[in-house]
Parts: structure tokens; C-alpha cells; sequence
């Protein structure tokens, strides 16, 4: 991994450049050549270092309904429930958290379909497991933009990229032909010279039209940001911890602002406390490149917040962890 590639992938994970030939841009921007920037980017897909590079979008936006969902499940059951839980389209992450609440994943349900009901009914199939839905009541930061850098690696200041912070995506509308849109920029953008190009054809549109609509959906705030998802383990990462927290109610958007600041932080939301299981409402996700950097990441995060009393669930297993297939049912 040279100064480049890593330059490269720091870029890539913020923003992708919405252009007809962005391939050429972000070369540009790294001092190299089009062709050098395609070989690059082609390469760290292969490797597994780049898992896809698309729209990431708002899925409140577009009208589903999604929440974390914590259950309980016995350890002689857990790939059987984990195998159901992962066959319903809508969910995109889960994993293996030691705790009294073991299975976590991430679910989305499409406009029209009831998400209490569709957790309920995979509470049922897995035995009728315990659950939590832990929808997210507030986002403090929603970023996972894994710190590739080395010291001394070029990376003008007046270049850094910086994330989009446009939420509401009010005013989307899911005609046939914006489905059709969304469908074909969720998957990973095509490696050639004019990749834009060879959606719109698909899509029966010109270039320039889908440009703007992309960027205007990216201003709309319906697509969250255009750019590439890593494997964080490829790049080093290999522990993520999420840090629960029973906050106090009225600090609880002070404290989420403080440790959405910290670059360690890739998401943080407020979510309901459900007393006497689980009393906690306030979450970090940190990633790290050991278990010990996490636990010392989390330790300075207490300290900043004044909040010394938390739990870190590690991520024992990966059962799943996918890019959200929007409207699979249409």
C-alpha cells in the first residue's frame, strides 16, 4: 500500500468525484493519469480492499423504516437464526456481540410494510427470541471513513474532502423512473473511462442527465454521499466496538455532539433505553486496529463526556454485511 493508494482511498471513502470522467479527476488530484487511477482502483477492488463504490442513500428518504435490532439468542441456536434473520432482503448487517442481547443487525423495511411486524414475525421464526428494536431517535454522525494515512502522505488541506452533512432528502419522489435510478446506482460503479456514461445507457438517459440528477439527489440530501465502502479489515481495522451509554436525558445531545468530533467515531446515535434489559441510549461505533485500542479509544471518550460508566460490544462474528439492496420488492 503506497502514498498513493492511500491518498486514494482517503478520498474515495469521502466523496467520489460526480463528473463524466472521474476516474481522470481523482487521478488529477493524486498526480496521475487516468489510465494509473483505473489499474489503482481495479487492483484494490480485486484485493478486497474496495468492497463497491456507489450511492450511499438515505433510506428514510425514500420512504423505509429502519432500526437496529438486538436479540436474544441461545448459543446452541445462533447460525440457524442467524441464517433466517440474514434470508429477509432488508437486512444488511449482523453480528455476533457477547451479551445478553447476542445477534445485532441492521433492517429496513420498504414503504408500506409494518417494521415492528416483520421483527416480530422474525422473533417468532427464531423461537420467539427476545428482542430489541432500537431505532435511532437522533443521528449525531453517520461516516465510516477509516483513517488510511500515513505521516508524511500528501494531503493538501485545501483538498481534504469533507462529508456531506445534508440529511432531510425531503421531496424524493419514488416515480418508476427514480426507482429505476436508484437501482442501477446502488451497485458498484463500472471501472471504465466514462462509468456515468455506461449507467445512463443502461438506463436509456443521457449522461449529463443522470449527473444531475445524482447531484441533485446528493443536494436533496436522498443520497447520503457517492464513494466507496472499504473492508476495514483489509485495511487494518480489525476490531469494531460499539459503546453503549446510559446518558442522562438532557445531556444527551450535548455529549453525542462531543463524541461525534472524534475521528475514531464512525457513527453515533441516540436510541431508546428499554429499562431493565437494556438501559442504555446513547451509542459509539469506534474502529481500531486491536481490541486494546478500542478499549483505550472508549476510556478517552468517557473521560472527554464525563460518561466513565459504559459497555463495549465487540464484534465476535460477522454473519452478514452487505450494501442495502433498495426496492427488492418492485
Amino acid at each position: 500500500m503506497d502514498s498513493i493508494n492511500r491518498v486514494i482511498l482517503d478520498r474515495v471513502q469521502r466523496f467520489f468525484p460526480i463528473v463524466p470522467r472521474p476516474y481522470r479527476a481523482l487521478g488529477e488530484g493524486v498526480g496521475i493519469g487516468e489510465a494509473e487511477a483505473l489499474e489503482r482502483i481495479g487492483a484494490l477492488k480485486n484485493e478486497g480492499v474496495i468492497r463497491q463504490i456507489s450511492a450511499i442513500f438515505n433510506t428514510g428518504a425514500l420512504g423505509y423504516r429502519s432500526s437496529l435490532v438486538a436479540m436474544a439468542v441461545p448459543e446452541s441456536s445462533l447460525d440457524r437464526v442467524a441464517g433466517l434473520i440474514n434470508a429477509y432482503p432488508g437486512v444488511s448487517h449482523n453480528y455476533l456481540r457477547p451479551a445478553n442481547f447476542n445477534m445485532w443487525f441492521t433492517i429496513a423495511v420498504p414503504p408500506g410494510q409494518d417494521l415492528g411486524g416483520v421483527v416480530s414475525g422474525l422473533s417468532q421464526r427464531a423461537g420467539g427470541a427476545p428482542v430489541l428494536v432500537l431505532p435511532a431517535l437522533k443521528k449525531y454522525k453517520l461516516a465510516v471513513v477509516l483513517d488510511v494515512l500515513e505521516e508524511g502522505d500528501w494531503e493538501p488541506a485545501e483538498e481534504k474532502m469533507k462529508l456531506p452533512l445534508t440529511e432531510s432528502g425531503a421531496g424524493f419522489r419514488a416515480t418508476p423512473a427514480n426507482i429505476a435510478i436508484v437501482k442501477c446506482i446502488q451497485e458498484d460503479l463500472p471501472l471504465v473511462p466514462r462509468p456515468f456514461a455506461a449507467w445512463a445507457d443502461v438506463l436509456q438517459m443521457s449522461e449529463s442527465e443522470l449527473i444531475e440528477v445524482v447531484s441533485g439527489w446528493i443536494e436533496l440530501g436522498a443520497i447520503r454521499r457517492f464513494a466507496a465502502v472499504l473492508n476495514h479489515r483489509q485495511v487494518g481495522f480489525r476490531s469494531n466496538g460499539m459503546v453503549v451509554w446510559d446518558c442522562p436525558e438532557e445531556k444527551i445531545d450535548g455529549i453525542g455532539s462531543i463524541l461525534a468530533s472524534y475521528p475514531e467515531v464512525s457513527h453515533c446515535y441516540s436510541r431508546p433505553a428499554c429499562p431493565p434489559d437494556w438501559p442504555y441510549n446513547l451509542y459509539a461505533m469506534i474502529h481500531a486496529r486491536t481490541p486494546e485500542l478500542c478499549e483505550s479509544i472508549a476510556q478517552g471518550l468517557g473521560r472527554a463526556t464525563g460518561l466513565s460508566d459504559f459497555r463495549i460490544l465487540f464484534s465476535t462474528k460477522e454473519y452478514k454485511k452487505i450494501r442495502l439492496k433498495l426496492f427488492w420488492d418492485e
